[in-house]
């Protein structure tokens, strides 16, 4: 990263703004700019304060990990609570269940996504400064030469 843009020139963030701001599905730096355009296709920065939201290629496959966890601790909190708890047999809470765990992720997936973002920005200053700052990656389709 170039001595003339610090970390220092991000705005700092504490833990429960991150968290806000990814539920929100906002920009983790300005909390104003919206991070998605349509229901899956990401916007590639910030339209209020231009950050840009992929640092490289495949960053947000942590946010398989967030989707992947909360919907294993959902699906698992509600067959133990349904079995244990309620005494519902099996066969009645495996088939909701399993809607559930396949329909669930795709609905949290924007929320899965922002969170890792946000997250991310939050314990990795120095990776979201690099990010912020780097110049776009040419696109090898536009050179002519």
């Amino acid at each position: 990263m170039s001595e003339d843009q610090p970390v220092e020139d991000l705005p700092k963030i504490s833990l429960g703004n991150a968290v806000s701001r990814g539920l929100r599905l906002r920009c983790p730096l300005c909390g104003a700019g919206h991070l998605f355009g349509s229901a899956f296709k990401m916007h590639a920065e910030c339209d209020e304060c231009r950050f840009r939201f992929e640092r490289e290629a495949g960053y947000f496959l942590g946010s398989t990990y967030i989707n992947y966890g909360v919907t294993a601790l959902l699906a698992t909190g509600t067959y133990v609570v349904l079995l244990f708890g309620f005494e519902i047999e099996k066969s009645w809470i495996l088939p909701g269940l399993l809607a559930f765990c396949l329909i669930f992720p795709l609905v949290f997936f924007r929320f899965a996504r922002s969170l890792w973002l946000s997250l991310d920005c939050f314990f990795d200053r120095v990776g979201a400064a690099e990010a912020q700052f780097r110049p776009p990656a040419e696109n090898p389709k536009n050179n002519s030469g």
